[in-house]
């Protein structure tokens, strides 16, 4: 058997990053993973950990790289730290036997599970769900999550493998496998439609890679009222993008509450806004609900936040060796569920980061939201990578849901996506636009939102532990 050195793992790694958007060659997961798993087999526990550990500081060190635009500490220590999670569970793949197809879906589940919570209450961005997006495979979401999906690449993985060792039985139980999870996803419950509104997103435009630290928080008050100012709008929802609004506590009696409240009867529409809600040294990441008329229904406090951009993890170490000016006030964590009430009913939210977490999603959909609002920022970043993968979030957040997500994003990618994950009208980067079409509210769940991400994980782990078991009493037996 060819074995790969490390720095060929490392190298094989980085490869399978481009598997995530916006590079979008989503079939460098399966196939560099099948590769890995025929060149890295191993008796040894630890030499497995190594391999793998080998093979994930290659793909986050790619796939990580938005993470210099916040703190390049944070990237440094982040890389190994990932790769480690992930590589922990496939450290119990067996070198052979029947249990190695099992487990090795299994492990790329729980390391990925692991990813999401922890450290710092998980950071599942640049997950490998995130590449195979537009194809047939993203279905199963609404069956078991980005979780199940996670799997399934596993499960083709599993495929190249055998295809590579020339076992035609390896090679063919996994492409049935696929076929029957893609099966059972096309005739899973999905959601029915109450009604049909007009909704837009407003997107005010402006340069990549800036910080509210050192920007002009009013300008980007007057760059909505802008564009939304540029041409007659016909909406019965209007989401505006993350940090729209900046206010003193308590927000609910300032002057851009009122215009925003003036705007919202003038238009005859219901007004999602974000607001950075200034209070001392801290502060609240919220969005708000704006009735015409009567003013504001419903507010939400950003309950997930962003590690190395909303606050600094053991600032008091960090900044010894880090320039944390650009973040010199942080966020205080909200709590609850992800819902705004309004005229329309109940609105889902989930500020920016949330996106990316299916529970946080799950939690506004639970409680009765018809559709979902996803108010984003994106001017903190330099290039393309984190707008591109914000909007992946979105459309398996739209699948997993069966709900039509609106992202409204400053300067990123704004978009319009239908519940079954077709993107409607999309934003360039930078652009100052209004996207207003026909969208529906809906109602009833999927399986995924029924079920949440909890059953495949605890399958997963059992599935992995029984098979690491089998392993050991087989190898203290030989």
């Amino acid at each position: 058997m060819i074995r790969l050195a490390p720095v060929g793992r490392f190298l094989l790694g980085a490869v399978i990053s481009l598997s995530l958007p916006p590079y979008g060659m989503w079939v460098l997961a399966p196939i560099g993973l099948g590769i890995f798993l025929r060149t890295s087999r191993s008796l040894s526990r630890r030499r497995r950990l190594f391999d793998a550990w080998s093979l994930w500081m290659g793909y986050y060190a790619v796939a990580l790289t938005w993470m210099i635009d916040l703190t390049v500490p944070g990237w440094v220590i982040a890389t190994p730290v990932q790769a480690l999670i992930m590589a922990l569970p496939m450290a119990f793949i067996p070198a052979n036997g029947i249990g190695r197809s099992i487990s090795v879906p299994s492990a790329l589940v729980l390391g990925e599970a692991l990813r999401w919570v922890v450290p710092f209450g998980g950071v599942p961005m640049s997950n490998l769900a995130l590449g195979p997006v537009d194809t047939y495979l993203v279905d199963v979401v609404r069956v078991g999550g980005a979780l199940l999906l996670i799997a399934s690449i596993g499960i083709i993985a599993v495929g190249v493998e055998g295809a590579l060792s020339a076992q035609l039985r390896t090679t063919l139980g996994p492409l049935a496998a696929i076929v029957l999870l893609i099966a059972v996803a096309r005739v899973s419950p999905t959601g029915r439609t109450d009604s049909v509104i007009n909704a837009s997103v407003v997107q005010a435009g402006g340069a990549l890679g800036t910080r509210a630290a050192t920007s002009n928080q009013l300008a980007v008050f007057d760059r909505h009222l802008e564009a939304i100012a540029k041409q007659p709008i016909d909406t019965d929802l209007m989401v505006w993008s993350e940090s729209s609004v900046t206010a003193d506590v308590p927000l609910e009696t300032s002057d851009e509450l009122a215009t925003i409240t003036q705007l919202a009867t003038d238009l005859d529409a219901v007004i999602v806004a974000n607001f950075s809600e200034t209070d001392g040294d801290r502060f609240r990441n919220a969005s708000v609900s704006v009735n015409p008329n009567s003013g504001i229904a419903g507010r939400y406090d950003k309950v997930h936040l962003v590690p190395f951009g909303e606050y600094i993890p053991l600032r008091g170490f960090v900044e010894n060796f880090a320039d944390l000016s650009l973040i010199p006030r942080e966020a205080l964590a909200g709590d609850g569920p992800g819902l705004l009430e309004s005229r329309l009913g109940p609105i889902g939210n989930a500020i920016s980061f949330e996106v990316y977490f299916p529970e946080r999603v799950r939690s506004g959909i639970k409680a009765g939201a018809r559709i979902l609002t996803n108010p984003t920022l994106a001017s903190s970043y330099t290039t393309s990578l984190v707008p591109e993968q914000s909007l992946a979030s979105a459309r398996l957040r739209a699948i997993e849901t069966d709900r039509w997500v609106l992202q409204a994003s400053t300067t990123g990618y704004s978009a319009i996506v239908s519940a079954n994950g077709d993107v409607v009208l999309r934003s360039e980067l930078r652009e100052q636009t209004v996207l207003t079409t026909s969208v529906e509210l809906r109602s009833g769940n999927t399986w995924a939102t029924e079920f949440g991400k909890l059953p495949i994980s605890l399958i997963a782990m059992g599935l992995l532990a029984g098979t690491a078991l089998f392993e050991f009493r087989r190898r203290s037996s030989g």
